[in-house]
């Protein structure tokens, strides 16, 4: 009888620790990616719609669908406008990216779960696009975030924003931004808040100083977590009010340009683990960063993106990315196969 009381007074004990315990929710980003082509070049045999065409759709995702599927969420930066339609093309751009609407399945099949629609390229076709672009991706059960769009995702009783802005809309949404950012802690009781920005110098080695002012005042306003894309190529990091800002993770898989321009063969995922207390407070994050091959060719694009394995050329990402990052970045560990970042508290602790 004794030893049964023993046991009760264990487990009784063990019940107030396990629902206290802390919570982990795991997002993996990507840099650009856009599924499609320019008018004059679908039916090209180097086009992406040509290779969707000839190797299938799961083709393209082929060495990270894997990857993705161990994370509650993947997000990429979704860089075209889905249409089956060219109305509305801007012809007065240098560039006009579009892909089928079915294309959306080939993010699905991949387990991408959410994409930033706030870019350059997706009012390639006007309204009449963006309103397609946007359907397809919420119509096939994935997050869609921009220009005034917020997806929530929720796991384990934790709520997390997104929100997304255009480096040419910045300004103009910065009031709407900071009044949204509040309202959805006040009334969605949402418990951290990522913030995308679209902007930064094509192919640049360095970040610029609009990248660094606008995401100090996105966290300033709110934000847990400035990611960040548009220049094709991997820039650095910074710890800003005990968040991160990530100013560049490149390009992923882009169906833009048949070649693979310099220093555009190197990128960035970054895995993000948010730590919540049990009751939704926002303690921390840590950050896990994966180099990536954005194709399998160094000089003809092959649209299929892979995690780079080789420690040397592991190496030359992350040479990329200290190179703008004013801190030490950890290394890259060949055994994990990513270069894990000292956890970030929400708080400094007291001394």
């Amino acid at each position: 009888m004794r030893r049964i009381l023993c046991l009760l007074l264990c487990l009784l004990t063990l019940v107030p620790a396990c629902a206290l315990a802390d919570k982990t929710i795991t997002i993996t980003f990507t840099g650009d990616v856009t599924m499609g082509s320019e008018e004059r070049k679908r039916e090209k045999d180097f086009s992406f719609d040509t290779f969707a065409e000839t190797k299938g759709y799961d083709y393209f995702f082929a060495n990270v669908r894997d990857f993705f599927a161990e994370d509650d969420l993947t997000v990429v930066n979704l860089e075209c406008v889905l249409s089956d339609s060219s109305k509305g093309e801007k012809k007065d751009k240098t560039y006009r990216f579009r892909g089928p609407t079915d294309f959306i399945n080939i993010l699905k099949n991949a387990n991408v779960d959410a994409c930033n629609i706030a870019n350059n390229h997706t009012m390639d076709y006007g309204k009449n696009g963006y309103a397609s672009t946007l359907a397809a991706v919420q119509g096939a059960g994935l997050g869609a975030f921009g220009n005034g769009d917020v997806f929530i995702f929720e796991k384990d009783g934790i709520k997390i924003a997104f929100l997304g802005v255009n480096t040419t809309a910045f300004t103009s949404r910065k009031a709407w931004a900071k009044e949204e950012m509040a309202r959805l802690r006040a009334e969605e009781g949402v418990d951290a808040i990522i913030y995308t920005y679209h902007g930064g110098t094509e192919y640049g080695r360095v970040h610029a100083k609009r990248q660094t002012t606008s995401a100090e005042w996105a966290i300033r306003n709110g934000a847990d977590l400035v990611i960040m894309h548009h220049p094709h190529v991997i820039m650095g990091f910074e710890i800003f009010n005990n968040r991160t800002i990530c100013y560049s993770l490149g390009n992923f898989c882009f169906g833009g340009n048949k070649e693979v321009r310099e220093r555009a063969l190197e990128a960035m995922v970054v895995r993000a683990e948010l730590t919540f207390a049990d009751d939704g407070t926002y303690l921390g994050q840590q950050l896990k960063l994966y180099p990536v091959h954005t194709s399998g060719n160094p000089e003809v694009n092959d649209y299929q993106p892979r995690l780079i394995t080789d420690p040397a050329a592991a190496q030359i990402a992350m040479d990329r990315a200290q190179d703008d990052t004013d801190f030490t970045l950890n290394p890259f560990d060949p055994a994990l196969g990513y270069a894990l970042q000292d956890f970030v508290p929400a708080v400094t602790p007291a001394e």
